[in-house]
């Protein structure tokens, strides 16, 4: 089977590249309705389809730097502009994948740190993505069980959809555990913003600790809570 092809698709980080202004700017343009809701949501994280962002243009005053979308391009090989997230092939993050192991986001962050886990397809605004024949193809080789159920449901598109921003847990009525503590640097904001907006979504709280400021690179540590 041959491999599907990555439509080109953007996190806040990459918005806020292509039009050159400072990383919050997207965020902002969102809460002020400049910026439409996300064509996808995945693993709590929005993202836009190009043809979405290219409708925040205005020339003269919001534009696009042609060089850096060349630059953006060349990072999806093989990317293509659709209109339509039903011609997306099935993307999924690290939450997603922790539900067809059926384990928790820090234990799929483990075997990704130990290599056991297939190289991203795609990286957006720090957080890695997948296709889901990658993770089920790895899954296979590596002799590791899935659920057939949660893998039924993200091929239906309910990982998609910006108003269900997470699938029903596997294991409905066993104690959810809460992922584990994050530290971040201030120059890994984009990466910190998508964590955030996980825990938040998936109903957490959290605690955010700064460190103190004669470390090498002040950083703050993100802690979801009970």
């Amino acid at each position: 089977m041959g491999t599907e092809r990555i439509p080109y698709l953007l996190g806040y980080h990459e918005i806020a590249r292509l039009f050159q202004v400072a990383r919050d700017a997207p965020l902002q343009w969102r809460k002020r309705s400049l910026l439409q809701e996300p064509d996808c949501v995945i693993s709590g994280s929005p993202y836009w389809l190009l043809p979405t962002v290219f409708a925040l243009s205005k020339p003269g005053y919001r534009e696009i730097d042609l060089q850096r979308l060349d630059d953006y391009k060349a990072g999806i090989p093989g990317g293509y502009v659709t209109h339509d997230t039903d011609q997306m092939p099935p993307l999924i993050g690290i939450q997603e994948v922790s539900w067809i192991f059926g384990k928790s986001s820090s234990a799929i962050g483990q075997w990704r740190n130990r290599g056991t886990l297939p190289r991203p397809d795609l990286t957006l605004s720090g957080s890695p993505l997948w296709r889901l024949e990658t993770i089920l193809a790895d899954a296979e080789r590596r002799d590791r069980s899935v659920s057939q159920t949660v893998i039924a449901r993200i091929r239906a598109g309910e990982r998609a959809q910006p108003s269900r921003r997470r699938l029903p847990s596997p294991h409905a009525g066993e104690q959810e555990i809460v992922p584990a503590a994050r530290t971040f640097t201030s120059a890994e904001y984009p990466a910190a913003t998508s964590f955030l907006e996980s825990v938040l979504a998936a109903g957490h709280a959290v605690e955010i600790r700064p460190h103190p400021f004669n470390l090498p690179s002040p950083k703050q540590d993100i802690s979801p809570l009970d």
